[in-house]
């Protein structure tokens, strides 16, 4: 792969913690991260908060780096599809949008929702910032793929060797399971901004 054939596209399809997670194995994509983008009056860094309370008008997007040897425009619009989760009527942050970044690429969306009329998007041209969202959110259905099966299987072993003693490990390790999440939160806040075009 030629790194010099690396291009980005952005899209909002819900919440993006799914299609983040569901698009980043399919061959020709090397990397997704999640933001915001699609609001360029933003004068501060976004925050998680501030764009699921409505004070912005970002969409929560995913951001795709691809390999464009291995895959066209119209084959991440496919992909897309795949992948959105928006539904019509929902709140700006959660909309189905696909962002261009060329005449060409609108053009192609256009065609591309005009014939597929289930698909629920809008084309808008790409903001001049994406704002990387904050780390807790990066890979987020992966880390919950781990967290999950080892607090099972420590409540589990809890049950089965804790005696006496089992509720009151079960409480410690429930409440230091959920503080440890609620941390997380609080200390991986960095919001990165990238000015799409110089990355």
């Amino acid at each position: 792969m030629s790194m010099n054939n690396v291009k980005t596209f952005h899209f909002g399809a819900g919440c993006f913690w799914a299609p983040a997670d569901k698009i980043k194995s399919n061959p020709g994509i090397i990397k997704t991260s999640v933001g915001y983008c699609g609001d360029d009056s933003v004068k501060d860094v976004p925050t998680y908060e501030s764009v699921c309370g409505g004070r912005t008008k970002l969409v929560e997007a995913v951001r795709v780096e691809y390999d464009a040897d291995k895959l066209s425009f119209p084959d991440l619009l496919a992909l897309f599809d795949e992948v959105n989760t928006a539904q019509w009527g929902t709140k700006r942050q959660y909309e189905g949008v696909i962002f261009t970044s060329s005449n060409e690429e609108k053009s192609l969306a256009e065609t591309f929702l005009k014939e597929n009329k289930q698909v629920v998007a809008m084309v808008e041209p790409m903001s001049d910032t994406f704002y990387t969202a904050e780390k807790y959110h990066q890979d987020y259905w992966a880390k919950w793929r781990t967290r999950i099966p080892i607090l099972v299987i420590s409540l589990a072993l809890v049950g089965k060797f804790g005696g006496d003693m089992s509720q009151t490990i079960y409480n410690i390790v429930c409440y230091a399971f959920i503080g440890f999440t609620l941390l997380e939160r609080k200390f991986d806040t960095n919001v990165d901004k990238l000015i799409v075009g110089e990355d």
